[in-house]
């Protein structure tokens, strides 16, 4: 299987891609461009980078030119690169508030877009871009790497061979102190919330992903402990409680703040009425609860997590295990962008599209309107616009129609 996917691989050309945005997401995407090289899976050609900052894109360019046999050109400008070179695709990582403007320029030059999460800053700006790539015809891809680590898919498979049961519960907690300031992160008319927006739209992928079932209500509440940080004027929440309702009476508790000094806490944990399933090691960086829990009469049995990936490989059918972890990879960026790749030459969706990363953000953009209306929200109505009271106002400010 491997050696007829390098085959293939060959015998196709190469998608000319441009990176726009070069800061250090930037350098992620760049090592996944690295590591399909270095397998063989030589299907992209690197053609230009673009930031305003041009040190930091000739410092990708350079990055790229260490793997590829041509160092890509180098841009300050997005509508001058576009007018330059010969694209078929763009991969842009930008601050939220002009994915959706790059994007939809992009997407009317008819090139397909890898763009990274969230898909926009608000549900407005996200649907302007759904719609430019319905319109033109495009592949819209969202960089959502979470899902595709071994240990995640691991868990949906533990998910979905029913070792926990039914599923019950998820509670994930992020809780720590990072006092500095975030750049660009600080600012809602750029990124539209913290990290619970901006990482949010991870854990909202992994709930729905190893769920299998959509969310039906939010509640949650929010607040800025430290409106200053470093000089900054923070105008985002520094810490957000809230609940979730899935479908078939699945409950999820988040916490997620930087604001709490001393002892950190990292878990995520889906419990079921027979166990639990967890991949800590993600959020606290360690691995001391990764793997399955079963509940005994008078005991715990423990699974860990490298046996779950194990027999998860072992059950995976060739096919689908070329399409998770092309020539081996498990580097979750490199992944994300093969399968960008494939849904490009072969026209279709890729795992994640528009649309799921469209409810991926109602997730954590309902937090936002649940806790300014001081009220449970249905998520369903943040999708379809009819609640947006948080978002009106970065909406506006942006001319976001």
């Amino acid at each position: 299987m491997l050696e007829k996917l390098a085959e293939r691989c060959a015998a196709l050309e190469k998608l000319n891609i441009s990176l726009i945005g070069c800061g250090g997401m930037m350098g992620a995407h760049v090592n996944g461009f690295r590591q399909l090289y270095s397998r063989g899976l030589r299907v992209f050609e690197v053609k230009a980078v673009c930031d305003v900052k041009e040190a930091l894109a000739r410092e990708k360019a350079g990055l790229v030119a260490e793997f590829q046999s041509s160092e890509p050109r180098v841009y300050t400008d997005v509508e001058e690169m576009l007018r330059s070179e010969s694209l078929d695709a763009v991969d842009i990582a930008l601050p939220h508030n002009v994915h959706h403007t790059v994007a939809a320029m992009c997407l009317d030059e008819g090139l397909d877009v890898i763009i990274e999460k969230p898909l926009g800053i608000t549900m407005r700006a996200a649907r302007i871009i759904m719609d430019k790539a319905r319109k033109n015809s495009r592949v819209l891809a969202v960089a959502e790497n979470y899902r595709r680590s071994p240990e995640n898919r691991a868990v949906r498979w533990v998910v979905e061979q029913g070792l926990i049961g039914e599923p019950r519960m998820i509670v994930w907690c992020s809780a720590g102190w990072s006092p500095g300031a975030w750049g660009w992160r600080e600012d809602k008319y750029a990124a539209g919330g913290s990290w619970v927006f901006d990482g949010g739209v991870h854990l909202a992928d992994l709930d729905r992903y190893h769920l299998r079932r959509e969310a039906v209500e939010v509640y949650a509440v929010q607040k800025t402990f430290d409106p200053f940080r470093d000089g900054t004027r923070v105008t985002v929440d520094d810490m957000t409680m809230a609940i979730i309702v899935y479908e078939g009476d699945v409950y999820a508790q988040w916490l997620w703040t930087r604001a709490a000094p001393g002892r950190g806490l990292g878990l995520r944990m889906i419990y079921g009425s027979k166990g639990s399933v967890g991949h800590e090691g993600l959020f606290s960086g360690h691995a001391a609860y990764d793997g399955l829990f079963i509940q005994k009469e008078n005991s715990v049995e423990i699974v860990g997590m490298g046996v779950l990936v194990s027999r998860m490989f072992e059950g995976l059918k060739p096919e689908e295990k070329s399409r998770m972890f092309p020539m081996g990879i498990t580097d979750t960026v490199a992944t994300e962008l093969y399968d960008f790749y494939d849904s490009v030459a072969n026209r279709r969706a890729p795992e994640v599209d528009g649309l799921e990363a469209y409810r991926d953000m109602a997730i954590p953009l309902g937090f936002y309107e649940s806790a300014l209306l001081r009220k449970p929200v249905s998520v369903r109505d943040v999708e379809e616009l009819r609640v947006e009271e948080y978002q009106k106002e970065i909406n506006e400010k942006l001319g976001i129609s």
